[in-house]
């Protein structure tokens, strides 16, 4: 570690109040109580981040991601909250939906590759929070994708940690983290974060270790 950074989390100061930005927002908001949840996500969030959703189990997760969004006002016209997909899912029937959503289409196969994409997209825009899961799949892996970390220091924007807790029965997105360049280093204080949390994801088998393919 001599000569680099320590990782470095920090606990946003205060919590957006769910309802408070419009209908959809209170719509959302009334949703989210009958289901019995809680959202809690940070206030202020930083104009450029990587947001990472984990552990990504379930259809579920689309649900109530969706539901936090419009319940605390992270909306694509106002807070610029966003996601990126395959070409083939803005070319459908759904493309529309997706794009209302925060969506964003990347070419996988440019010679430019994603991270050098995601950089490119981040210069480029005054705001954006970038959502990623870091598993890519609901089924089981024993990895996750290293994309999110890349995109993160080619853009030198902070990771923001967030977690579906299905046992607690909340979505928590309040820790922001500065990345060291120590893979290892940084990697092991993700999951010691999600580990004290507790979370487990809807389907806790299905939840990837924090590891890179090798």
């Amino acid at each position: 570690m001599e000569g680099k950074a320590l990782p470095h989390l920090q606990i946003a100061p205060g919590l957006r109040v769910p309802g408070a930005y419009g209908s959809l927002s209170r719509c959302a908001a009334w949703v989210v109580r009958v289901a019995r949840w809680r959202i809690e996500v940070a206030d202020p969030m930083p104009e450029k981040c990587v947001i990472v959703m984990y552990p990504h189990t379930s259809n579920w997760d689309f649900v109530f991601g969706l539901l936090t969004k419009w319940c605390v006002g992270l909306t694509v016209e106002g807070e610029g909250l966003s996601f990126a997909g395959k070409e083939s899912l803005f070319k459908g029937p759904w493309a529309g939906f997706f794009r209302a959503v925060g969506g964003f289409p990347v070419n996988r196969g440019s010679a430019s590759g994603f991270v050098d994409q995601m950089a490119a997209r981040f210069a480029s825009e005054p705001r954006m929070r970038f959502v990623v899961a870091p598993e890519g799949t609901r089924s089981y892996q024993p990895f996750v994708r290293s994309s999110f970390y890349y995109v993160a220091l080619a853009a030198d924007v902070p990771v923001v940690l967030g977690a579906f807790d299905f046992a607690g029965k909340r979505v928590v997105v309040n820790t922001f983290m500065t990345l060291s360049g120590d893979v290892a280093a940084d990697l092991a204080a993700i999951a010691d974060y999600y580990r004290t949390l507790g979370n487990q994801g809807d389907r806790r088998e299905h939840a990837a270790p924090w590891s890179f393919r090798t």
